[in-house]
């Protein structure tokens, strides 16, 4: 045998000396090495270390030859590296990427951003550190390891990937929790946090909350409908292309989750449903409007403000209608609009209203009449840092006036006198300061009317209950002007109220009056082309306030103020100096026609602090226009005050029902009219026996009540 030198292999003996019989092999041009049988090793002998080499060790027996080192050169010793492994865990695609749009998250990222600074944090994270005892350095890890967690728990905010809009997760560890209740599949939880003057609105929306694995479906499933949207595809209308998206997005997270091998469901009818949630999800934050639109669907919000810069400024907003003491009307929420979620906002408004909005023409104003809200943005140079936002919510119930005397902003007494001057024709002013609301109580005084009046409303921003009114069978035709921020192709105020002139005996509605088209109105009213009844809103805190705004800053003459019958003042009322506001109706006043003078009032119910309700005053059995009402209608002075206490008590029957049986739909504007019907069909019943007895009036129309209420 030789070795690849071809050189003999020794085996043990004398030195030397070949084997007997040993015959060298032919000399051969590169002979693969040949395989070496193991032998003796000699003593002392310390193999090499293996090394991967292309070369295979040759461990040589026997002695070794003249100049052979056994010792191997002394190699640096390399740090230790594994060879590569194969990877064997399932390691899913990479998630896609939107450009531009908010970067995936995973679940280590619902912690890297929070309200407060990372250089904040680690302050923080220092003096924490300095107050500890270093003698123990074990507890003094355990503790510095719970407060780094609490300082984290406390400003971490969260986002999935398919949303541009942080959520801070956790309340503070003080608050108080108020009210729970769900706006679809989202819970909102109130709380009192101490030493603030508003209410933390918490919402925790049910998409933040999916598995990790199931928001990149929805994440996946926005890119690939992104990428291959077709460009020829048009919708007329928002709520055709987020029908387009729900259908393909079930379409494309089914494939999604069956090519990741993600269940979605221990059954296929269970499966179905959770598909058609999340395709949901899909189209809120494609083609609806994202995170705030669980806002917009809340029944209790009234007004939401994104500040400029969104993205560092929680959204605000105010509610009404909880019931809770505890509750303020002005909450701030744990939502940060992100500015992409802010830029797309604009988009949908700007195709909603389908009017410009640039640096030329900062503003825009429209109405989303799904969401019963009228929309107002500014941007820059009006707003320095940014887009700024302002939703104003009308309740999609109308409001009533047995709905507001259950919520105390006026008494059963005014509700009776506020239909009796309705249903006598009467010229009505609703005064108040921003957020008194005028709009809902001139809304409630709207159905008022009987179902047989025509109805005329003017609006720039649809704010009346007029399409809710017309499911109900009033006849009502409303008018959409002209917007106080301009727009294009519509009427002004003062050309649709001219032309309402012409458009037959109707009672007019105006949203509010505040341009030339008063002017317009007073000579209508003074000439009697005005219309059975006029009503509209203006702001002033009292009835002086109307009469000097009225006269000095519009123009109008003293005289043509006198056709102004009642005038309503809404306001809001802080008792005890707190930051709770509360909506109340302060004053109802008349204004006084004899006599001759201009500017002269008479209040026939105010506001009582210590009773916090409108109270009569000595007037009231001498008003002037209840007086010419109650002559108009063959009636004495003391018949037509019974009239007013009829309608109060049936008003307070349904208030005291809906608290009874918890069932406020008794307010609804629905039963409302029917209560109203009722009423009036006793009267003419009454009216042909030739006898009137309102007590009998009103036992009447109880029975009538409890024979159809026994059916909602």
């Amino acid at each position: 045998m030789a070795d690849g030198k071809g050189l003999p292999v020794l085996k043990p003996g004398k030195p030397g000396k070949l084997p007997d019989g040993y015959t060298p092999p032919p000399q051969q041009a590169a002979q693969p090495p040949p395989v070496l049988k193991p032998g003796k090793l000699p003593q002392g002998y310390t193999p090499p270390p293996k090394e991967p080499a292309p070369t295979p060790v040759i461990r040589p027996q026997g002695k070794f030859p003249p100049g052979y080192n056994a010792q191997p050169p002394v190699q640096p010793q390399p740090t230790y590296q594994p060879a590569p492994q194969p990877q064997v865990s399932y390691q899913p695609p990479p998630m896609p990427q939107f450009d531009p749009g908010p970067t995936p998250m995973t679940q280590f990222d619902r912690s890297t951003k929070g309200p407060l600074s990372a250089q904040e944090i680690i302050a923080k994270m220092r003096n924490l550190e300095a107050k500890f005892d270093k003698t123990d350095p074990e507890a003094m890890k355990r503790t510095l390891k719970k407060g780094i967690g609490r300082i984290f728990e406390r400003n971490h905010r969260i986002r999935p990937g398919f949303s541009y809009s942080w959520v801070v997760p956790n309340p503070p560890d003080d608050a108080e929790k108020i009210i729970e209740y769900k706006v679809a599949e989202s819970t909102v939880t109130l709380y009192e946090v101490p030493n603030t003057t508003e209410t933390l609105y918490h919402l925790t929306p049910f998409e933040y909350e999916l598995p990790i694995e199931h928001q990149a479906l929805i994440d996946a499933a926005k890119q690939e409908l992104t990428e291959h949207y077709p460009k020829t595809l048009q919708f007329s209308r928002p709520d055709q292309a987020r029908s387009y998206v729900v259908r393909q997005g079930i379409k494309t997270i089914t494939q999604l989750a069956i090519k990741r091998g993600i269940r979605l469901g221990a059954t296929r009818s269970m499966e179905l449903d959770y598909i058609k949630r999340l395709a949901d999800v899909l189209a809120k934050y494609t083609a609806g409007f994202g995170i705030s639109e669980t806002f917009l669907k809340d029944p209790y919000i009234q007004d939401i403000y994104i500040d400029a810069p969104a993205s560092e400024t929680p959204v605000y907003c105010t509610i009404g209608g909880i019931g809770d003491p505890r509750v303020h009307n002005k909450c701030i929420t744990n939502v940060i609009l992100g500015a992409g979620d802010a830029e797309s906002l604009l988009s949908r408004f700007r195709y909603e209203s389908g009017r410009p909005f640039s640096e030329a023409m900062p503003y825009l104003e429209c109405d989303l009449s799904q969401f019963s809200t009228r929309v107002t943005v500014i941007g820059k140079p009006v707003s320095p840092d940014g887009i700024a936002i302002a939703l104003r919510r009308r309740s999609s119930d109308p409001w009533t006036l047995p709905r507001l005397i259950s919520y105390k902003s006026l008494s059963a007494l005014a509700a009776g006198l506020i239909s009796f001057f309705i249903d006598g024709n009467s010229t009505m002013l609703v005064a108040g300061s921003r957020g008194a609301g005028k709009s809902s109580l001139l809304g409630a005084i709207m159905l008022e009317f009987p179902q047989s009046q025509r109805i005329l409303t003017i609006e720039d921003t649809l704010e009346l209950p007029g399409h809710e009114m017309k499911k109900l069978g009033y006849k009502l035709q409303p008018m959409l002007v002209q917007s106080s921020l301009g727009g294009l192709g519509e009427l002004t105020a003062d050309d649709a109220l001219r032309l309402s002139l012409r458009l037959g005996e109707s009672a007019i509605v105006l949203g509010e009056v505040r341009g030339k088209e008063t002017k317009t109105l007073y000579e209508a009213m003074r000439a009697g082309t005005a219309g059975s009844a006029v009503l509209g809103t203006i702001h002033g805190n009292s009835a002086k306030a109307v009469y000097e705004r009225v006269v000095h800053d519009m123009g109008i003459s003293a005289k043509s103020f006198n056709a102004t019958d009642i005038i309503i003042i809404a306001g809001l009322r802080r008792p005890g100096g707190s930051q709770k506001m509360m909506r109340r109706v302060t004053q109802i006043t008349e204004v006084v026609k004899e006599g001759g003078e201009e500017g002269v009032f008479q209040d026939l119910m105010v506001y009582n602090e210590s009773v916090d309700s409108l109270v009569e005053t000595e007037f009231f059995r001498h008003s002037e226009r209840i007086g010419t009402i109650a002559r108009s209608w063959g009636m004495t002075m003391d018949e037509a005050i019974q009239n007013i206490k009829a309608r109060a008590a049936i008003r307070e029957k349904m208030v005291q029902f809906a608290f009874q049986h918890n069932n406020p739909s008794i307010l609804s504007a629905r039963w409302v009219a029917a209560a109203n019907n009722a009423f009036w069909g006793i009267i003419d019943k009454k009216n042909k026996m030739k006898g009137m007895d309102y007590t009998q009036v009103v036992n009447e129309w109880e029975a009538w009540f409890k024979k159809n209420v026994r059916y909602v």
